[in-house]
């Protein structure tokens, strides 16, 4: 191990910057085969700690949650060296090419994956021989990328165990979320059964098809993220969406009129928001509204939103729209449901001659209104502020916080 790290610190000392083109791509090339041996040498030292389940050594309940712990694996990486080195005993063709640095990490992963022991059982009683395959797959690993490789190990699986693929096939769990980075950007994440990804790459595909105007230097990704944008704002122009509390689905951004009107880089201007992803600059809020219905909501010399004064049972979109620019979300203690989760409650009841106004409404979800209503609860908020307080049934307080 000792020269192991003389050599990686000779490596860290390299000055790259003095190397030809054809030697830098010569290193890359040496480099990528020493990766993959590396990932081999790790895989075997796992799979020897996992067998002797060295890990109590230092309390830890298994491998994974050793390499967790103590190397700072993410979980899902963990995972896939432990059961790679569990199932790539069985497979010495694959584990002499990975251990040779001619196939990587991810495709020992593919080929392993795929071979549970009630596979390997049936391809035996079917009369495959498991090494044939195993010969068979790490040449094909050699000489493609995983995904390919992922194709052939696909149609192995779907030879010897049908009814496995079925169940896969029902398998329709799809996940999506997105979140706001740091960095002002928002990150997006996910995955999508077979069918589902098919349905979404064939509509991205057809807002992709154009002639792509002269100049146009996208990426495929950025080609791709541009169609999925431009897909969500058809639907909401074409009018298909169902509404949301009463109200056609829209983009919302806020913006203070004087800042709308104001000329490009006019000092002391501030920016508007939207109502999800959070503050935009003035220019992006004009630009937005090039094209976009304008509600004008009159505020008072603190700026929260007036009354709109309608007087009817149900919340015009007027009203719900002032009080979740005042809100911002729902105003019960420690709750941050957005907007679209919430109802506009009545803080004096309708019954009760609670009016239908801004000053009388306040933004709950689904979760806290039933609280309000059937729990005992009841929320109250400071005259001309945006401080809402949240009561016990017995008039004790369980927390006071302010809007956005």
């Amino acid at each position: 191990m000792s020269e192991l790290r003389s050599a990686l610190d000779e490596l860290a000392a390299l000055d790259l910057a003095e190397l030809t083109d054809d030697a830098v791509l010569d290193l890359v090339g040496e480099l990528s085969t020493v990766a993959n041996r590396m990932a081999a040498a790790l895989t075997s030292a796992v799979r020897v700690a996992d067998r002797r389940e060295a890990y109590r050594r230092d309390g830890a309940a298994s491998m994974k949650s050793w390499l967790r712990g103590s190397c700072r694996l993410a979980p899902e990486e963990a995972t896939a060296i432990v059961s790679t080195g569990r199932r790539i005993e069985q497979l010495p063709a694959t584990a002499a090419a990975f251990a040779a640095g001619e196939i990587t990490a991810a495709h020992a992963r593919v080929i392993t994956r795929a071979m549970t022991p009630g596979r390997v059982t049936k391809a035996a009683e079917a009369g495959i021989e498991l090494a044939e395959t195993d010969v068979i797959l790490a040449d094909l690993a050699r000489k493609t990328t995983p995904h390919e490789t992922k194709q052939g190990v696909k149609r192995w699986v779907a030879g010897i165990d049908p009814d496995g693929t079925l169940g896969e096939a029902a398998d329709v769990r799809r996940r999506f979320s997105m979140a706001d980075g740091l960095d002002g950007r928002v990150h997006v994440r996910g995955e999508f059964d077979p069918v589902g990804a098919e349905y979404l790459h064939t509509a991205l595909a057809a807002l992709m098809n154009g002639d792509r105007p002269a100049g146009d230097t996208r990426s495929h990704a950025e080609h791709q993220a541009d169609a999925l944008v431009a897909l969500a704002r058809g639907a909401l122009d074409g009018g298909s969406l169902p509404d949301v509390r009463g109200e056609r689905p829209h983009v919302r951004v806020t913006i203070d009129w004087r800042a709308l009107c104001a000329a490009r880089g006019a000092p002391g201007v501030s920016g508007g928001s939207l109502g999800w992803a959070g503050p935009i600059c003035p220019e992006t809020a004009r630009r937005l509204a090039c094209d976009a219905g304008v509600v004008r909501v009159v505020t008072g010399p603190d700026g929260l939103p007036l009354d709109v004064s309608r007087a009817q049972r149900t919340a015009t979109a007027a009203i719900r729209r002032a009080v979740e620019i005042r809100d911002g979300h729902c105003v019960f203690a420690g709750c941050d449901a957005s907007p679209e989760w919430c109802d506009v409650h009545h803080v004096v009841h309708w019954a009760h001659g609670g009016p239908t106004s801004c000053d009388n409404g306040a933004l709950l979800c689904e979760r806290h209104h039933t609280a309000c209503h059937e729990g005992g609860f009841s929320v109250s908020r400071d005259p001309g502020t945006s401080i809402w307080h949240t009561w016990r049934s017995d008039g004790t307080e369980v927390l006071s916080r302010a809007g956005p």
